[in-house]
């Protein structure tokens, strides 16, 4: 199990970093030629891993996971256009409120009673964005902040679609569902960019363009998925959803060691009051675990 969970901290680390690295690859690469590009190759290079399995995939998989994968494409779109427009670290705190929204949906849906944790963690989280929106170093709210908070509903949304799809009763390799949704993502954002972007001029792209596109690439969309989905083999359901919890975490770190994000005492303690609020909310749903393993949801990232 310690394998387990230092690989999920891994992949925490590495989609905090990709932040900083999609706010400067975005300089090179148009955003929907980025994403397109990224998951449709993250997609081919899963192929291997679930070719036995795709065979025996039946249609109606295909509708959950077209379903669950056009949620996924609103999120990452919205996301990094909100990351183009705002700070790295801005973005990876606000995403992380994703973890505060879904108790709220799945009220919203299938009126299950709110708990404590969730809305004293939304709370948090709400006091924090004021303290962030108040300070003058971060330019208070702008259209980016407001922009990657749609995209954490989206998230949120995502992850309560995928929730649904794993209860209904039908049997599929979890690998085979990432897969479709990376497709989906790939297919929709590729056929967008062809409209409305230029292509981009890939000898203008710099080594650390390469580079960032790369980790985005491998270690921020395909090792990262596949390490999700292998390690809840081995570590418990909530102690995944809490490792991952820390994405925020090290994204607001590396956007200030990188990318010089500004820090202030307000600042510091809206970080810390959504950070909080995020995990408040994973740290009630583990005290009220049941034995069952939840769906290996794409959480995510940029």
């Amino acid at each position: 199990m310690f394998l387990a969970n230092a690989a999920l901290l891994g992949v925490a680390i590495s989609w905090g970093y990709t932040f900083v690295l999609t706010k400067d690859l975005l300089e090179e690469i148009p955003p929907f030629y980025f994403l397109g590009t990224r998951f449709l190759l993250a997609a081919l290079l899963l192929l291997p891993f679930v070719w036995g399995s795709l065979k025996r995939t039946g249609w109606q998989v295909w509708k959950m996971g077209i379903g669950c994968g056009i949620a996924l494409w609103a999120a990452f779109m919205l996301q990094v256009i909100g990351i183009d427009l705002t700070t790295p670290g801005k973005a990876g705190v606000i995403t992380g409120t994703m973890v505060m929204i879904v108790p709220f949906l799945y009220f919203a849906w299938a009126r299950i009673p709110m708990q404590p944790g969730p809305v004293l963690g939304s709370l948090c989280a709400f006091s924090g964005l004021i303290l962030l929106s108040w300070d003058g170093g971060w330019s208070g709210i702008n259209i980016g902040d407001v922009v990657t908070f749609v995209g954490a509903i989206f998230f949120a949304v995502h992850m309560v679609m995928v929730d649904r799809s794993y209860n209904r009763n039908v049997t599929f390799d979890a690998l085979v569902f990432v897969m479709i949704q990376l497709l989906v993502v790939g297919i929709i954002d590729t056929g967008i960019a062809a409209f409305i972007e230029p292509f981009p001029h890939l000898g203008s792209i710099s080594p650390y363009g390469w580079f960032a596109y790369g980790f985005d690439l491998l270690f921020g969309t395909l090792l990262a998925y596949i390490v999700q989905v292998k390690a809840q083999k081995y570590s418990p359901p909530t102690h995944v959803s809490l490792l991952l919890a820390f994405e925020p975490v090290f994204a607001f770190v590396f956007s200030w060691l990188l990318w010089g994000e500004a820090v202030s005492a307000a600042i510091i303690t809206g970080v810390f009051l959504i950070l909080s609020g995020v995990f408040v909310t994973e740290g009630f749903d583990m005290l009220r675990a049941k034995s069952k393993s939840p769906a290996p949801e794409l959480k995510r990232s940029s």
